[in-house]
């Protein structure tokens, strides 16, 4: 596979969650050369926006994509849109479940972003459910699950359940036949993050259809927030990220003042920046000149931006550690306090990943204290060894 400019560029302009005229007449243009179709198809892939660039190419110009690669675009488009439907539809029962026991939800991510960033639940790729809940309906929603067939990904001890409501921000459940994974939220980010949830996005909360229900969400200021941070924890290895976050900010009215005000109060502002720069970059996202002329002026920001729109598309079959991955978002912290607080904590406090490694009676829980620096270790040496 030979990836050239133009190649980058057409799948940039078939992951626009919206269509305009010019970047219809961008796709005509770029289809008129000739393109790499096993890359782009790979790097559609790799970068989780496979639906979204078939549909835009099959609405804007189907006729000048090769029969072959088209028909395989729609295969795979049809297989996913299909799981989607059956994954909106579990969604669905659960809420309705959890509704039942008295436990508040908030879907978000899977099908509720794909209705709200893409205006079509099989146009975005996602494979689990992701609800939150208030911190203490968890062990309830839990008992749901488990009557409902779900299992938790890691059977924990009373002791470790207590440290995963205390340190992290989420409990995976899975359940076979179908196959189907659920993570239970009740913050957004791991306590070592240093990111505060913000309570008040519960009462700020949003209606919304999904499949002729009407259901909870968060309001599009928040989601702008969520997402960003999210992607950052993540790397943004994916153009999904960008993506996502480009729909948001295109399909609703949003109050940047809240937004800038929610980033100062939950010290994000640079990961705010890093988010609208990457959207405004890379997907032409539309953006006031106030806050654009705000991200462009946030010098880490930018370059980090720069760094990121080079890395998705140099190498689809690399990837980072997970020590990377925490050097990453130390480094989107403006706050240099929340960076050292940051390293630290990640260093040390055991985690999901630990249990999961190495499994223990109770009677051991202190040895992941242990655990926990040795195996991130352990990994950075394998990691430089491949």
């Amino acid at each position: 596979m030979i990836r050239t400019d133009k190649e980058v560029e057409l799948l940039l302009a078939c992951s626009r969650p919206q269509m305009d005229d010019e970047n219809e007449q961008r796709i005509r243009r770029l289809l008129d050369e000739e393109i790499d179709w096993e890359w782009m198809q790979k790097a559609a892939r790799v970068n989780g926006v496979w639906p979204i660039m078939y549909h835009n190419l099959k609405s804007v110009c189907p006729n000048e994509v090769p029969k072959d690669i088209l028909l395989n675009l729609k295969n795979v488009y049809l297989n996913n849109a299909m799981r989607n439907l059956m994954l909106t539809r579990e969604l669905l029962r659960i809420i309705e479940d959890f509704q039942e026991n008295g436990i508040e939800t908030v879907p978000f991510k899977g099908p509720t972003l794909a209705k709200m960033a893409y205006g079509d639940v099989t146009l975005r790729s996602f494979s689990d459910l992701d609800i939150v809940v208030r911190k203490q309906d968890v062990l309830k929603a839990r008992d749901v699950l488990l009557i409902r067939g779900y299992k938790p990904q890691i059977m924990f001890s009373p002791r470790q359940e207590k440290g995963l409501l205390k340190n992290a921000c989420e409990y995976n459940f899975f359940r076979k036949n179908p196959s189907i994974a659920v993570e239970i939220h009740w913050r957004f980010h791991p306590e070592y993050s240093s990111v505060p949830f913000d309570d008040g996005v519960w009462s700020r909360l949003d209606r919304m259809d999904l499949e002729g229900t009407q259901i909870n969400s968060f309001a599009a200021e928040d989601l702008i927030l969520i997402l960003s941070s999210h992607a950052t924890r993540h790397g943004w290895s994916q153009l999904k990220f960008v993506s996502d976050l480009a729909g948001i900010i295109s399909r609703h009215q949003i109050n940047w003042d809240r937004v800038e005000s929610g980033a100062n109060e939950m010290r994000i502002v640079r990961i705010l920046h890093l988010g609208l720069l990457l959207a405004h970059d890379l997907l032409g996202a539309k953006l006031p000149k106030q806050t654009l002329h705000e991200a462009e002026s946030d010098e880490a920001a930018r370059k980090i931006a720069d760094s990121i729109s080079e890395k998705l598309f140099s190498d689809l079959d690399g990837h980072d550690g997970i020590i990377e991955k925490y050097l990453f978002w130390a480094k989107t912290r403006e706050c240099m306090s929340d960076q050292a607080r940051y390293i630290f904590d990640v260093g040390i406090k055991p985690c999901q990943a630990d249990y999961d490694a190495f499994p223990m009676p109770e009677l051991f829980y202190p040895a992941y204290w242990v655990v926990r620096p040795v195996r991130l270790v352990w990994q950075y040496i394998l990691k430089k060894q491949i």
